[in-house]
């Protein structure tokens, strides 16, 4: 067996250069710049740039002409195995490569999905480069992939509040590989998975909170009955959030019923994208939720999830961190509650 490293750049739309090292798995985030007054000095060198949505991704500073894009890249390259019979021709390891690149790209793509599922913003990752090298690090190849996007908020993607969000919610990390080994053995949670991820890339908003409802639909509704009511019980529940529950039964009740007068053909203007917004923070707070209750509490699919609720069984200390974690912006206060309650032996800290 012989190796090829890889070394990827994702370009990244929505998230504001940060001051503070930040990375995922092997993914490290920086800013990089780029000066389109040398134009086709930049796109010889990166040809990827010719992407029509290009200044949709750059961002340009006050009194400087450059502009400057966000990424990840992993510093350190991933090693493949490969056989040798693919010899040593250049030509035949790009063959190699080309087969498989669909499963290359997913790496980079299941990023994306676990950065919205943190932060909920609009985040999109419109270009990928993948560089080939031999062992010897010698170059081989690169190969480009394109996604089209056209977010409908991009005036605010910067504004205060993305940016408190983008900011806050970037201290919780994800353990991506815990993340894609429960998607590959929870089918349910998954399609839930996909359904929210789905819902940043369509551009009409009834269609967007129909991803949504898809997503909650995925995960509570096991036998084709009572939908709206499982939905709104289940995902109240799944919140764990006491002083609220009721409310958000009711809210999430009246959006589903949004969702259904839709779907009979009645007024589409009603779903506005304040309700999307409204119902996206609802389902990714459920996403998160359940994973970690099914990571702390050996709860495998559905089923057991729905019983998991219905008994109302105690949350262990590791899952209400977890739960608290993504509920709170201030983190030294919730780390001081957090530390006094426990010492002072209370079991529940929702």
């Amino acid at each position: 067996m012989k190796k090829l490293k890889l070394k990827y750049e994702a370009v990244v739309y929505g998230l504001y250069p940060m001051e503070n090292d930040y990375s995922v798995d092997e993914f490290v985030f920086k800013q990089k710049q780029i000066d389109l007054t040398k134009y086709e000095e930049a796109f010889n060198a990166n040809p990827y740039f010719a992407n029509p949505n290009l200044f949709s991704w750059c961002m340009q500073f006050n009194g400087d002409e450059k502009h400057y894009y966000c990424c990840f890249e992993n510093d350190n390259p991933i090693e493949i195995e490969v056989s040798n019979n693919i010899g040593a021709s250049k030509n035949r390891i790009k063959k190699y490569v080309e087969k498989n690149l669909n499963e290359l790209f997913n790496k980079v793509l299941y990023l994306e999905k676990v950065l919205r599922l943190v932060t909920n913003l609009d985040i999109f990752i419109p270009v990928i480069k993948l560089e080939v090298y031999d062992e010897e690090m010698d170059f081989i190849e690169k190969f480009f992939f394109m996604q089209n996007f056209s977010p409908l908020n991009h005036t605010s993607r910067f504004s205060k509040n993305n940016l408190e969000l983008q900011s806050d919610r970037l201290r919780l990390h994800i353990r991506w590989d815990l993340m894609t080994e429960m998607m590959s053995t929870n089918k349910d949670y998954s399609r839930a998975l996909e359904y929210f991820n789905h819902s940043f890339s369509v551009n009409n908003i009834p269609v967007k909170l129909l991803c949504l409802f898809a997503s909650l639909e995925s995960l509570f509704n096991y036998d084709k009955e009572k939908i709206a009511e499982k939905v709104s019980t289940y995902t109240s529940k799944l919140i764990f959030d006491k002083d609220k529950k009721d409310e958000i039964y009711s809210r999430i009740k009246k959006l589903y019923d949004e969702r259904s007068k839709y779907i009979h053909g009645q007024r589409t203007d009603r779903i506005t994208y304040a309700l999307y917004e409204e119902l996206k923070e609802f389902v990714r707070v459920v996403l998160l939720n359940y994973w970690f209750v099914s990571m702390y509490n050996e709860v495998k699919n559905n089923r057991q999830m729905i019983s998991f609720l219905d008994e109302e069984k105690p949350l262990n200390t590791n899952t209400q961190l977890a739960i608290l974690a993504i509920r709170e912006t201030d983190y030294t206060k919730f780390y001081s509650d957090v530390r006094e309650k426990l010492e002072s032996g209370v079991t529940d800290i929702l």
